[in-house]
């Protein structure tokens, strides 16, 4: 066979884990930290095969609803040329040494649009290990020369005589040859059959029929359910309370208090039960603080503004802030809305050493150390199970329902599942924190940019729950902050910086994260300083930009919109964000969006369609990020009293969203998750701008004036 190289150690260990065991002609198939659940034959961490010929793919992701693992176990059949219907799709177990995903330092995390990004290089290796073992025994029971075969459509072909073996007749033969530490370069990009199509879901018809299970339906049996009932307002512990009535309530089983006295727990048969219990609790909280979100913008901006304040410095020197003349944005602290609320069982493992938690999460290691650190025992007595999770968007990274679920099985002495009413996690969970941005540029002579001076005050996620994953040369800066700050355009003098504001409401992640904020703050003051000087938004761009690929995904962009007719009130944007290039255009009729139009250059593309969905969703989020959404709060609480409180796009607002993909055969895939949310709320605004010759500095865009007082029609043309 040709062009072999060998496999390093190093790459030998991230697939195969440590401590592992020898099958067949030497190669290691799989470590023995946790046992993987193939029913066939490993061929290596991620593959095996089984009697009847079937390939079974240990997926390393969480199923959060936007086909990961379908997208990762594409990649791995590809590799091998198996027919995608024998392809059966298993769940890893929590192994971060086999399974950990690259791009978060070997943790099982699903997030941050790093999924197909991190996993691509470890399954097309594995992927291609398994070919090259099926090829090799195919050959050794046939007579043929390995070079002279291919695998494709579940089979071994032998080329010159255009005769086959199917895998099912190769593992049925007899002993697989399995190579030692040699591995056949992937497969060309040319002879792809199946990455860039759209294979249907294995399991769309139990979704749309109603027998999928998610988190919320798998309850352990013989757990009981609990409903937390919190401080209305932020930060507020039990003075008092009286539980007299939540026990008389049917279906009530018991009620427990938190350690921290955040929190009541209602146990009781059922969910039913369990929220009715918590609303008969009756409760004296701590008093609520002045906190409002006009206070906390002052906060922010303040920062800002004093000199003193100490700051990460991501670009520049740091000593030239943007002068008073500077820009001033402002983005809203915005909440979650998931489909399924979030959810957690615990139950005692080891005659109560350890413990067992399920979940609909994004990582199981994260469950394990909530498990771990509030059961009081070492990691390796915590057992870890994912579910599939009804909507994640980054709420599910954090999973804190796995504390509270630990904290109340061990104090009961039962299993217990938790859930989380959707009202409970708006009013008192995670948020995207706010921001405030000050932002300066300038052209010189020529039309170049001159200077940048970016500078964004707000809290960190991983700065206030994970500090040892900061990011940069000496460990200050929280990318959850800072994610799109970097644009791509050419300006040798510039200054960026970071200044953390704690943040009363948790900041946790969201769809987009920071990218959301600083993306829309750097590409409307862009496109405000073009437009002032008579620049064309589109070629001064496509003059200012090194990356060749991005230069391609803009001049999409245009052409599809028709970028450059007079008479249309037109926004662009663009950026590059986990390795992917996006660019946006949005027009605005009165104060009406109509029509939004996006190019991406995602690398290879995996399953068209889900990639096409995935951006698709961004973008609805964007626009309801741009002209809704703000969680607001007064008197120490957030000012909701319902899920209706909290202003979001609705369906009949939606405008036209067409999507362009440019196909990077063979290149590493880009973060797909999140990349369509910035563009748009940028693009958005400019647009908006541009109808109205108005600045709109803080989001959502305020356009109810121009509403009322008839200057904007609302109404599409």
């Amino acid at each position: 066979m040709t062009n072999r190289r060998k496999l390093s150690r190093r790459a030998f260990l991230a697939l195969c884990g440590t401590g592992a065991v020898v099958v067949g002609g030497g190669m290691t198939a799989w470590a023995l930290q946790a046992e993987a659940p193939f029913s066939g034959k490993a061929l290596n961490a991620f593959v095996a095969i089984t009697a009847g010929g079937d390939i079974e793919i240990i997926c390393p992701a969480q199923d959060l609803g936007q086909g990961a693992p379908l997208a990762l176990a594409m990649i791995v059949a590809e590799e091998i040329g198996a027919d995608l219907s024998k392809v059966r799709i298993l769940p890893a177990p929590r192994d971060a040494a086999r399974y950990g995903n690259p791009e978060f330092s070997g943790r099982m995390v699903t997030a941050d649009s790093k999924t197909t990004l991190g996993y691509w290089s470890l399954l097309r290796q594995a992927g291609a290990e398994a070919r090259l073992a099926l090829i090799e025994t195919a050959a050794s029971q046939s007579g043929w020369l390995p070079d002279d075969c291919r695998a494709q459509e579940h089979s071994v072909w032998h080329m010159p005589t255009n005769t086959k073996l199917g895998f099912a007749q190769i593992i049925a033969a007899g002993h697989l040859l399995v190579p030692g530490a040699t591995v056949e370069d992937h497969k060309p990009a040319d002879q792809f059959t199946l990455l860039g199509t759209s294979p249907q879901r294995p399991d769309a018809l139990d979704i749309v029929t109603g027998r999928k299970r998610f988190g919320t339906d798998q309850r352990p049996v013989g757990a009981d359910l609990a409903v937390l009932r919190r401080s209305p307002h932020l930060g507020g512990k039990i003075v008092s309370f009286d539980d007299s009535k939540t026990r008389a309530v049917g279906g009530v089983t018991g009620v427990c208090v938190l350690r921290d006295q955040s929190a009541i727990a209602v146990i009781g048969r059922d969910t039913w039960s369990a929220i009715r219990g918590a609303k008969a609790l009756e409760v004296v909280w701590s008093p609520a603080s002045a906190f409002d979100s006009e206070s906390e913008r002052t906060a922010l901006e303040a920062a800002l503004d004093e000199s003193e304040t100490e700051a990460v410095i991501l670009r520049g020197s740091g000593q030239r802030p943007a002068p008073d003349t500077a820009s001033r944005f402002y983005a809203p602290s915005l909440t979650h809305v998931l489909p399924e609320p979030l959810n957690a069982s615990a139950e005692a493992q080891s005659i109560g050493l350890g413990v067992a938690v399920q979940s609909a999460t994004q990582s199981l290691d994260l469950d394990m150390r909530y498990a771990a650190q509030t059961w009081k025992t070492a990691p390796f007595l915590v057992e870890t199970r994912g579910t599939p999770s009804g909507g994640a968007y980054g709420r599910r990274v954090l999973n804190d329902t796995v504390r509270e679920a630990a904290e109340i099985a061990k104090t009961l002495g039962r299993p217990v599942q938790v859930i989380r009413p959707q009202l409970d996690e708006m009013t008192r969970g995670q948020v995207r924190p706010a921001a405030v941005q000050r932002l300066s540029a300038q052209l010189d002579a020529r039309g170049d940019l001159k200077n940048w001076r970016h500078e964004i005050a707000s809290d960190g996620t991983l700065t206030t729950h994970l500090p040892s994953s900061l990011k940069g040369s000496n460990g200050t800066e929280d990318n959850t902050a800072t994610d799109g700050a970097y644009h791509p355009y050419i300006c040798a003098d510039q200054e960026v910086r970071w200044v953390r504001v704690a943040s009363l409401p948790t900041p946790g992640f969201l769809r987009g994260v920071s990218a959301s904020y600083t993306v829309w703050a750097i590409e409307v003051t862009l496109e405000r300083l073009l437009r002032s000087a008579g620049q064309d938004p589109l070629a001064w761009r496509l003059r200012h930009i090194e990356d060749a690929r991005l230069a391609a995904v803009l001049q999409r962009v245009a052409d599809m919109s028709g970028w450059g007719d007079q008479g249309r009130s037109l926004g662009l944007a663009a950026m590059i964000f986990r390795g992917t290039r996006v660019a946006s255009v949005v027009e605005v009729t009165g104060t009406k969006v109509h029509h939004v139009w996006i190019a991406l250059d995602a690398g290879q593309v995996i399953h068209h369609d889900q990639l096409v969905a995935q951006v698709e969703g961004g973008a609805v989020w964007g626009l309801s990020q741009a002209l809704r959404e703000g969680l607001k709060y007064r008197e120490g609480a957030a000012d909701l009293a319902s899920l209706a409180d909290y202003p979001m796009l609705g369906n009949g607002e939606l405008p036209t969203i067409e999507v362009s993909l440019i196909e990077q055969a063979g290149q590493t895939p880009g973060g797909a998750g999140e990349v369509g949310v910035p563009t748009t709320v940028a693009a958005t605004c400019n647009a908006m701008e541009a109808a109205t010759g108005r600045r709109f500095d803080a989001l959502p865009l305020d356009l109810r004036h121009l509403q009322q007082v008839g200057i904007l029609c609302n109404e599409h043309t």
